[in-house]
């Protein structure tokens, strides 16, 4: 089992400046490659205290030079916000910085805010996230690229520099709804999921969905890693894992209610994310602490991710710990007890 750490970089009301946050954010990078983690994974977001790294990709760099052996993941590099030969080219910068450490996560984004601060409409989300991933492959492993879609036209681009790692850094992509763990099956791809109070039956349907189509498409039945991320707070008694993490749960969740597409509020290919909206309205915290992430003491954690990953094969979980505007020493506290209760357990 690999273990990684994800960042999201909320500014609630607990949290101090953005310096404040970058800071605390680079410390907790490199504290986690002390620990023995395996991964730092890095959100992309824009126009909201929700989530306060606009350039994931800027973020590993600064973290690729304080750090020598974890890897550096987007979670996700949006596509369609960009051109997609500057997300090549960016993309490849930071794996020759890091010596080859880049895992690369994209998504197609689903804040309505987001794509109208950028002026991309929403309703093009998906196809301008399939021509740019397929730009951002030909750019990696051609020495010239020539492209003719619907968004981009290319012609006999040189594009550099190249990945270090060859044919091009691991590409993973966000899955949320059915429909897209089926797709990303059919493509052969692995995934990014957060199943946030998800009833366990679910989860293993949607990754019984992906494996299905994965080898009704011919993919080769190798291993893959599947990365899960949850929210984790691990404290020395039950009570304290139990109480501590609440406001900060809650404002996230409440935020995340407010800035996620609503139903009626984006495209027809959006509606699985609308009734997860309103399901952020009205869950508490009872649900999110049973189901909703892994908080407890070390013992109730180990619990819990070996019920994944006894359920749905689970090999990488992505540990979210910095959420809502916890402190910054509650969460090396937490990062320093999974490390040395939990994830041995797993090694």
């Amino acid at each position: 089992m690999k273990f990684g750490v994800f960042l999201l970089l909320s500014q609630a009301p607990t949290s101090g400046s953005v310096a404040d946050l970058y800071r605390e954010a680079l410390e907790q990078c490199v504290y986690a490659e002390e620990l023995g983690f395996d991964a730092i994974w890095l959100a992309e977001h824009h126009f909201s205290r929700y989530g306060t790294i606009p350039s994931p990709l800027l973020f590993a760099a600064a973290v690729a030079q304080r750090t020598s052996r974890v890897r550096l993941g987007t979670a996700v590099t949006i596509l369609p916000f960009a051109h997609p030969l500057r997300i090549a080219e960016e993309a490849a910068m930071v794996d020759v910085l890091s010596g080859g450490r880049l895992d690369f996560g994209v998504g197609r984004g689903y804040q309505p805010a987001e794509f109208a601060g950028l002026g991309v409409p929403m309703a093009e989300a998906r196809a301008r996230f399939d021509e740019a991933l397929a730009i951002i492959r030909a750019a990696w492993t051609q020495e010239r690229v020539g492209f003719r879609g619907q968004f981009w036209q290319l012609d006999d681009v040189e594009v550099l520099p190249k990945p270090l790692q060859r044919p091009h850094p691991p590409i993973c992509v966000a899955a949320v709804s059915p429909e897209t763990f089926a797709r990303l099956g059919r493509m052969g791809y692995p995934f990014l999921s957060s199943p946030n109070f998800t009833p366990i039956q679910y989860v293993k349907e949607q990754y019984a969905s992906y494996r299905q189509e994965y080898l009704a498409a011919g993919h080769p039945p190798a291993p893959r890693e599947q990365p899960l991320l949850q929210q984790v707070y691990v404290a020395p008694t039950a009570e304290r894992a139990r109480q501590e993490p609440e406001p900060y749960a809650m404002w996230y969740f409440r935020t995340l209610a407010e800035v996620a597409a609503s139903p009626g509020q984006a495209p027809a290919d959006y509606r699985f994310y609308g009734k997860i909206a309103d399901r952020l309205r009205s869950v508490g915290y009872d649900e999110i602490y049973e189901h909703g992430a892994t908080f407890g003491t070390p013992e109730r954690c180990v619990e819990r991710i070996q019920m994944y990953q006894q359920e749905i094969g689970l090999n990488y979980f992505l540990c979210w710990m910095s959420f809502g505007g916890l402190p910054h020493e509650q969460v090396r506290a937490a990062m320093r007890l999974f490390a040395e209760k939990v994830m041995p357990a797993f090694r």
